[in-house]
């Protein structure tokens, strides 16, 4: 009797002991403690009500939080694991004309981000926000991810649509725009920062201004494209609450049509494309690379050509339909350095420069009215963010990927007489949304509300 009572004490002792050792096992939370701040130049602004936001990249989920008074946020339980993070602070624009003296009609928005933090026990961390530069010019549309490649256009029908956003009458002449250039892998080397991006400061013979950070006061482009002028700088006006459409091929996409070698492209259904043949301007290279032109590069003689200031490779205006890309306007002042003056720099992994190397055209982040950088739907397909936070703080993409016949539309901010202005944070996964086919009319069915 006493051998099975001291048996089946001994099973429970076992059994007890198995389940604190799996309790033990366990996962342990981890707390995140967020302080917030947020300067311009010599002037502080008040940070509470900053929200944030982190997501685990593993399983998709995401928590919020407000900072407290002295720009605190504290997220207490979190399975360990790699996290995005996004702030933003909107600023009331009576708020920042006090502080500064600055009279400002419009709210000001700062943001901040960290991609892949890792967090696998109590972390304190703080962040600095910077406020986005806001222009008059902005990308309205960008149709990157193409349509079908054998029913549709493919890579052919991409286009973007840029927008005046002011209250004034802008001109396009002389407005310059094209694609920056990034890495495209996470593998880390002695010439990547932490988020596996190139680290441009170790680039062979760079320079830069004074007091300026290669990779945060940079971008380094490799196409540059400008809409032409006669000189007056007033050859295309641009009305408030009006846009531009820059197609690679101002054709219809919707119809079958001849290439530039003379061969038919057949288009099998036409819903899944666009008519570009009404396009504002479009891309033709055949000029600019000399030699035969590329068979896709189709010139449109109704349409205006952009003229090409500065193209590194291929042969056409390609956006990378998966979303590894990142796109910039900017206009020139009399007093800025000319574009074709601008140093050519070549990434950093290069240790020799020949003829034959390819270098990128490094542009101050203070040309820059407006960028917006995409990214791939599958965060395990993502590739290292290349625009500095100021430019753009979180990218955006399309969730039905390449060759999906969707892009990505600004929201409108608000309607004033008649005129919309769109959103403009800085923060294009905030002011973006999207369309589930790419819109070219121009028309009301071409915003998104």
């Amino acid at each position: 009797m006493n051998s099975k009572f001291l048996l089946l004490m001994t099973m429970v002792v076992a059994l007890l002991a198995s389940c604190q050792k799996s309790d033990d096992n366990r996962v342990q939370p981890v707390s995140f403690n967020l302080t917030v701040n947020a300067k311009e130049g010599e002037f502080s602004f008040p940070v509470n009500n900053a929200s944030v936001k982190i997501t685990n990249k593993a399983s998709g989920t995401s928590y919020t939080a407000v900072a407290e008074t002295e720009g605190r946020a504290l997220f207490s339980s979190l399975v360990p694991g790699s996290y995005d993070l996004t702030v933003t602070l909107v600023v009331p624009a009576a708020t920042y004309t006090q502080i500064t003296g600055i009279v400002t009609e419009e709210d000001v928005t700062f943001n901040g981000s960290m991609e892949g933090l890792n967090l696998q026990q109590d972390t304190d961390q703080s962040i600095d926000l910077v406020v986005g530069r806001v222009g008059g010019w902005l990308f309205k549309q960008i149709y990157y991810a193409g349509s079908n490649t054998t029913r549709g256009a493919s890579f052919r029908d991409v286009f973007f649509e840029i927008y005046n956003n002011s209250n004034t009458v802008m001109y396009a002449d002389s407005l310059y725009f094209g694609q920056a250039e990034g890495k495209n892998n996470n593998s880390s080397n002695d010439y990547v920062l932490a988020n596996f991006q190139y680290d441009w400061s170790k680039s062979l013979n760079i320079s830069t201004s004074a007091g300026l950070n290669a990779n945060t006061d940079y971008i380094y482009a490799n196409s540059i494209l400008m809409i032409p002028s006669d000189g007056s700088g007033k050859k295309y006006p641009v009305e408030p609450g009006t846009s531009i459409i820059i197609a690679a091929n101002a054709v219809d996409h919707t119809a079958s049509y001849p290439l530039a070698d003379g061969s038919p492209l057949p288009i099998t259904d036409p819903t899944l494309t666009v008519d570009l043949s009404k396009a504002d301007f479009e891309t033709y290279l055949a000029s600019y690379l000399g030699g035969t032109p590329y068979r896709f590069d189709i010139d449109n003689t109704n349409v205006p050509n952009v003229e090409v200031i500065y193209f590194v490779s291929g042969n056409d205006m390609v956006l990378d339909a998966n979303g590894r890309d990142a796109f910039f306007l900017f206009k020139v002042d009399a007093s800025a350095a000319r574009v074709n003056d601008l140093p050519n720099v070549a990434i950093p992994t290069v240790r020799e420069i020949t003829a034959t190397t390819n270098l990128f055209k490094q542009i101050p982040v203070s040309y820059i009215e407006d960028a917006v950088e995409v990214q791939n739907p599958v965060d395990g397909s993502r590739v290292p963010k290349r625009l500095p936070t100021v430019l753009d703080a979180v990218r955006t993409h399309v969730p039905g990927g390449r060759y999906s016949s969707q892009s990505i539309v600004r929201k409108t901010l608000k309607t004033v007489n008649g005129r919309r202005i769109l959103k403009d944070t800085n923060n294009s996964s905030e002011d973006f949304g999207v369309l589930l086919k790419a819109d070219a009319s121009k028309s009301a069915s071409s915003f998104i509300d």
